[in-house]
């Protein structure tokens, strides 16, 4: 009777692992507690109930396709709360006017990300926005899809993903990880999103950020130099080619790393890229090339983490032609491992081509006044402080964006008013800027923004 009722107890147990595998222990370590079961009996069921678990597949993903080696599920989102205040000054009377403000909640980001690696160096990569709430591309909720083989020469991406032009952008080395979920402010600055963000009839170039094409780099080297070279279609949207016209744009990135220790890292190089302009519409203006440098160096030093960059690009939109150039500069203090201060500077001139504010300021809505003009010059400073939680892996503190906090103010001055651009199509011309009659008005523009992250 008493074998009868063991086994009984062993079968019931076995079975229940499939629905909750630390309830089943519990039951064994009672059951030897009680004299019922030896201790050999308890390791026995308790192996049979972990192969009913893995038969059953729980705790086990499926892929499609049998030959898949692994498959990573990862994401992060953001919530976000911001504020916005403005005024702009009449250049002829010199009267300031306050602007209606602007306050509301967004989801920021909702980031899923799948990576598969089939094996033998081959992989794949896809990662999707969900929020509506971004502008990675024309089609606005993928951030990257592609094919990937890794080797002893280094790796190769074909498909949709970013090239290197921006230290707030990209990855510019291997000691120097940048993306959405790290950036160090709660939104990148106005010269970043001048050149990366989707080319509008606002201003903005769309020269780097997304583009489909192959994409080399070097094998990552902290001690020495890395590099990387892309071939990629001029135009940001990936679901269409070249309009009819040869629209190929090509970057290369060249950076020197050196790290003396896990809390000092330099990082010095260069990003060139060369591409065409595309209109809103995403029809090639023949007209117009794009060409520039972007230098860039970047420190950790302790507590201490700083950066500065150089964007400059000749656009031939013009019989003139356009060279904007920019400035970018960012400094944070990590106070404890919980706490962190941020400051950055950013600094723009279009060279006369003109940028609008709504286009360059994230959210901001056009409103009454001069805020619809087109502005020759901006510059903003950007002060924030980052909350870290305070999280556990394999028994150890981990601080990071797995899950952080974020509070930011960014005044940003818009300068050199240029006037109003003819017609509503945004292609730039010869007769693009030619409006005097707001010329000399500026405009403030307050951003004060409250961001909440988790990653996983």
């Amino acid at each position: 009777m008493n074998n009868t009722l063991k086994s009984m107890l062993i079968a019931a147990a076995a079975l229940t692992a499939v629905s909750s595998f630390a309830q089943d222990k519990s039951t064994l370590d009672l059951l030897v507690k009680k004299g019922v079961i030896t201790a050999e009996e308890r390791a026995a069921a308790l192996e049979e109930s972990s192969n009913a678990r893995a038969a059953s597949g729980i705790n086990r993903v499926f892929p499609k396709e049998d030959a898949t080696k692994r498959l990573t599920i990862s994401g992060y989102f953001q919530t976000q709360f911001q504020n916005f205040a403005s005024e702009y000054t009449n250049a002829i009377t010199g009267v300031t006017t306050d602007l209606p403000s602007q306050s509301g909640f967004i989801m920021r980001r909702l980031y899923v990300e799948l990576l598969a690696d089939v094996g033998e160096g081959i992989s794949g990569n896809l990662v999707m926005d969900i929020s509506g709430n971004t502008t990675s591309s024309a089609t606005s909720w993928i951030d990257r899809a592609m094919l990937s083989y890794a080797g002893s020469y280094g790796s190769l991406d074909f498909g949709y993903r970013k090239v290197a032009w921006g230290y707030e952008e990209s990855t510019l080395s291997s000691l120097f990880k940048a993306s959405s979920s790290k950036l160090l402010t709660v939104e990148r600055g106005i010269t970043n999103r001048y050149w990366n963000e989707a080319e509008n009839a606002k201003g903005r170039l769309g020269f780097g950020a997304h583009h489909v094409g192959l994409f080399y780099n070097s094998l990552i080297n902290p001690q020495g130099f890395e590099y990387g070279v892309a071939v990629t279609n001029g135009n940001r949207d990936f679901t269409s080619a070249g309009k009819g016209q040869n629209d190929l744009g090509v970057y290369a990135n060249l950076v020197y790393n050196y790290k003396a220790s896990d809390s000092e890292k330099y990082a010095i190089g260069v990003n060139y890229g060369k591409n065409q302009f595309f209109d809103v519409a995403s029809t090639a203006n023949t007209a117009a090339t794009m060409e520039g440098y972007n230098p860039f160096v970047q420190v950790q030093y302790f507590n201490w983490t700083a950066m500065g960059e150089y964007m400059s690009t000749k656009l031939t939109d013009t019989a003139a032609g356009h060279t904007p150039t920019g400035y970018n500069a960012t400094v944070a203090y990590k106070i404890n491992d919980n706490w962190e201060g941020v400051a950055r500077y950013t600094s723009l001139d279009t060279d006369g081509r003109g940028m609008n504010i709504n286009s360059q300021e994230r959210d901001y809505a056009t409103t009454t006044g001069s805020t619809g003009l087109y502005f020759n010059k901006s510059e903003a400073l950007y002060v924030g402080l980052n909350y870290y939680f305070t999280l556990n892996a394999l028994g150890s503190a981990v601080y990071g964006p797995n899950a952080k906090v974020q509070l930011g103010f960014e005044r940003a001055n818009f300068n050199d008013a240029l006037g109003s651009r003819n017609g509503a199509t945004g292609v730039v011309s010869s007769t693009a800027l030619n409006a005097t009659v707001n010329k000399g008005e500026k405009a403030t523009v307050d951003a004060i923004r409250l961001q909440a992250q988790v990653a996983f």
